[in-house]
């Protein structure tokens, strides 16, 4: 396709169009920086009370002004900032969702999927696809969570991009969990533990633990701090392949798919060992649908093969691990957003 027929496609046809929906696909990443320099140079913060001029954003953080043009006219072109005329940029909703201070704030996840931890496996997919194989130790030097441990900026990002996926289910779980006869809640590997902390705020009577390595422990803190729960909050540092706490309700969100079969049998047996009388586990994960199905969870299948050894699941695939691990009653609930809780009692 010629620069000539490009320019002739408006953007309906352009959207029709095979050609130019490749070149889409092909540039993805091109986006995914574009989205990290906004995230990297706060610009959702530093547009949100009022518009700048190019000049004046780059003033801000230090950024060279020509090149800090042209990133905010790619921006306006695909909806992060809007141009009022006489050379000033405005935020748009797109964009306040990478202010630091929104609710559902995905700032972490758009500076975490660009930098090193993400971005250098993904470097290596072809090798993923000769191998079957993650590509992180070769890419790194180290598994992923080993990475982070060693590089506490990554770490904090990651973090951070998990509290923001989770504010965005929080609601939704929050109001589907049955706490009849629950108390004391665990939520394993909750990095931050924003799903607990939201559980918590709901739910007065309850107290709860954050469970995950020990150097996330200090962020878990914080947070709980923050959100003025540190006296019924408190945050664990271990392994869950070893242990895990006592707990009436075990929340584990966003880990098994980290994990082949045989790590995954060994987190919920070990909840289900250390679980008080009657208690249950509520698995929040992407479900895999119908092949051709469009949605997030086959796409994130993918990255989990990249970047670990786990992957996206089917509710019959959790199903079995639950039973296998000793488990009953195993059933589903969808929410208002890509993920579902599976919740199951033990057998």
């Amino acid at each position: 396709m010629t620069p000539d027929r490009l320019q002739e496609q408006t953007p309906a046809a352009a959207h029709d169009d095979p050609g130019q929906r490749m070149l889409q696909m092909m540039t993805g990443y091109w986006i995914s920086q574009l989205v990290h320099g906004a995230a990297y140079c706060s610009l959702a913060d530093h547009l949100h009370a009022r518009s700048l001029t190019a000049t004046e954003m780059a003033a801000a953080e230090g950024l060279d002004p020509r090149a800090t043009f042209r990133f905010l006219r790619a921006c306006a072109s695909i909806g992060l900032v809007a141009y009022d005329g006489d050379a000033r940029f405005s935020s748009t909703p797109l964009l306040g969702l990478l202010r630091k201070s929104h609710p559902g704030s995905l700032r972490g996840m758009a500076l975490m999927l660009a930098e090193p931890g993400h971005w250098l496996p993904w470097g290596r997919f072809a090798d993923v696809l000769k191998t079957g194989e993650s590509q992180t130790k070769a890419a790194l030097g180290s598994e992923l969570f080993d990475y982070y441990a060693r590089t506490p900026a990554e770490a904090e990002n990651f973090s951070a991009a998990m509290s923001g996926l989770t504010a965005a289910v929080a609601l939704d779980v929050v109001g589907a969990l049955d706490l009849n006869g629950v108390s004391s809640v665990v939520d394993v590997g909750g990095a931050n533990g924003a799903l607990l902390i939201a559980l918590l705020k709901e739910h007065p009577q309850l107290r709860g633990i954050i469970f995950d390595r020990p150097n996330v422990i200090p962020g878990a803190e914080k947070a709980a701090a923050d959100s003025g729960l540190a006296d019924r909050v408190t945050a664990v540092g271990g392994d869950f392949f070893t242990s895990v706490p006592a707990g009436d309700l075990y929340l584990i969100k966003y880990i098994l798919h980290d994990w082949d079969d045989a790590h995954c049998l060994t987190i919920l047996r070990n909840c289900q060992r250390a679980m008080n009388p009657g208690g249950r586990v509520a698995v929040i994960e992407l479900v895999l649908g119908e092949i051709g199905e469009p949605g997030f969870a086959p796409l994130m299948d993918i990255n989990m093969m990249v970047l670990v050894h786990g992957r996206e699941r089917s509710f019959a695939e959790y199903h079995a691990l639950l039973e296998a691990s000793g488990f009953g009653a195993v059933m589903i609930m969808p929410t208002n957003t890509p993920m579902a809780i599976i919740e199951a009692r033990v057998a």
